[in-house]
C-alpha cells in the first residue's frame, strides 16, 4: 500500500489516491477507473434484473388490502418503488459513462505528457 508524506497509508478509492497530508496531491490510475466502470456495469445489470423481477411479481388489487386506504397506499408505494428502480438504473448508467470518460481523459493526458517529456529529451 502506498504511503503519504506523513508515512500514513493513502486511501485508494476508484483508482484515485489522495495524500491527506497535502504532500503529494493525488494520483489517478486509469486502469483501475476502468475496472470500477466494469463493477458499475455489473451493478447496472443487477438493477435491471431486480427491476424485471419486481415488474414480474404478482400484483395485488387494491381490494385485497381491505379498507382504511391501505389499497391506495400500496398502489402509491408500488408505483414509486418501480419508478425509483428505473431512476437508480439511469443514474448508474450515467455514472458508468462518466467514469469511462474520466479514465479515457486521464489516459490520453498521460500519453500527451509522456510525449512532451520524450520530445524534451531529444533536443
Amino acid at each position: 500500500m502506498p504511503t503519504g508524506s506523513d508515512g500514513l497509508l493513502l486511501p485508494v478509492v476508484m483508482g484515485v489516491r489522495v495524500d491527506p497530508g497535502g504532500g503529494g496531491g493525488f494520483e489517478v490510475d486509469p486502469a483501475q477507473l476502468g475496472g470500477v466502470a466494469g463493477q458499475l456495469g455489473t451493478a447496472y445489470d443487477d438493477l435491471g434484473t431486480a427491476s424485471a423481477d419486481y415488474a414480474g411479481l404478482e400484483c395485488y388489487a387494491e381490494s385485497d388490502f381491505g379498507d382504511f386506504g391501505m389499497g391506495a397506499a400500496w398502489s402509491a408505494f408500488d408505483g414509486a418503488w418501480a419508478a425509483e428502480l428505473g431512476l437508480l438504473s439511469s443514474a448508474v448508467a450515467e455514472l458508468i459513462g462518466k467514469v469511462d470518460t474520466t479514465a479515457g481523459n486521464y489516459g490520453a493526458n498521460e500519453g500527451t505528457v509522456a510525449g512532451l517529456f520524450g520530445s524534451i529529451g531529444s533536443r
